[in-house]
């Protein structure tokens, strides 16, 4: 499974290039909440020339828990699958792509594979992501969050949120991170977003 996963995960980052090179061709030609139109489109196209649709009704899972941005469900492996519907990417959706590139890259004992597309139980478009299920004693403690993000190398705005040079992450609060059995903290639904770039006159 893990080769199969492989192999999605190569045809995806050509997904992030391609809808990257779709906003570099539409520039400022079209305003910006036409960027995800377009980009949802032409991942649909995607997904049809690579057979990544997925019928996540035809798989033997379990439905967990729906969050603004997700539809989770388990199977009887050690993974959650969710169903993201690109909420929370804004109006341009290179921000989810930065988004789990930057989480597998700070997480990476929670990390999330992509495996294909969907649609959730509102016929929204989605990614379909896996992610380790975390066997976990309790949730972290914010104490506990903290200390870790700074072991990370980034520094607490708010008490929910951490910056470094190149990225804010937020929404790192103790239902979002896990106290595992292992004794150790698993991040699993954070945001990430690049940094806003300072410009000084």
């Amino acid at each position: 499974m893990d080769r199969e996963y492989s192999q999605v995960n190569n045809l995806l980052a050509e997904a992030t290039n391609l809808i990257r090179r779709e906003k570099e061709a539409t520039g400022n030609v079209e305003p910006a909440e036409g960027y995800k139109r377009r980009q949802i489109e032409e991942l649909k196209l995607f997904a049809t020339q690579h057979n990544l649709w997925i019928n996540i009704n035809s798989l033997p899972l379990s439905y967990l828990s729906k969050g603004g941005e997700n539809e989770v469900f388990t199977g009887h492996e050690d993974v959650v699958f969710k169903l993201n519907n690109f909420e929370y990417a804004g109006e341009d959706l290179e921000n989810f792509f930065i988004r789990i590139e930057a989480h597998n890259l700070f997480f990476s004992n929670v990390t999330y594979q992509m495996i294909g597309f969907a649609y959730n139980s509102q016929y929204e478009f989605c990614a379909v992501l896996v992610q380790p299920y975390v066997r976990a004693k309790r949730e972290a403690t914010e104490e506990e969050i903290a200390e870790h993000m700074q072991a990370l190398g980034f520094e607490m705005v708010y008490e929910d949120e951490y910056h470094n040079a190149k990225y804010e992450v937020f929404d790192a609060v103790p239902n979002n991170v896990l106290y595992g059995i292992d004794d150790k903290l698993y991040f699993i639904d954070t945001q990430i977003r690049f940094r806003p770039i300072e410009i000084t006159l």
